[in-house]
């Protein structure tokens, strides 16, 4: 007579292991869409003026805070020197400037920064928001936020 409690022992290992299997493909489903969530990486930025593509932006925690960096200017770019910029800017290449300064980090994005217009050399109040995994809302304004103008940037891929 074949030994129950073996064949019993045997099956619950299996379900054991399948257990384990799905649990962990679940933490992954979870975990992966939160990764690609981050705000910082690669962002193809775009200017006030319209929606074509300027350059390419990265975003980088430093000291718990966010900042943002020309790292290369594309095809479309107008503006490649900092002409309107003040002290060891002026004039100075877009490539390596760090354009983002000091945003608090929330769940999504970041508050309470600024950004640097190179056309002009000024610096605006700015918030940024994750609107999708390669949706970036940036939102630069004086004063006011409603008086604000709003960019959308697009993750590199």
């Amino acid at each position: 007579m074949p030994d129950t409690r073996c064949q019993m022992q045997d099956t619950n290992s299996w379900l054991l292991l399948g257990m384990r299997s799905q649990l962990t493909l679940m933490f992954w489903m979870l975990v992966l869409p939160v990764m690609e969530g981050q705000v910082t990486g690669l962002w193809r930025s775009t200017d006030h003026t319209s929606d074509t593509e300027r350059s390419v932006v990265r975003i980088y925690e430093e000291r718990g805070k966010l900042y943002g960096r020309v790292e290369k200017l594309l095809p479309a770019a107008t503006v490649t020197h900092c002409t309107g910029c003040d002290g060891d800017l002026k004039n100075k290449s877009l490539v390596g400037i760090v354009i983002l300064l000091d945003l608090e980090k929330t769940a999504n994005g970041g508050i309470n920064g600024k950004i640097l217009d190179p056309s002009n050399g000024k610096y605006y109040s700015c918030d940024i928001e994750l609107e999708g995994p390669d949706r970036l809302k940036v939102r630069g304004y004086m004063g006011l936020y409603a008086l604000g103008t709003t960019m959308y940037w697009h993750r590199e891929r």
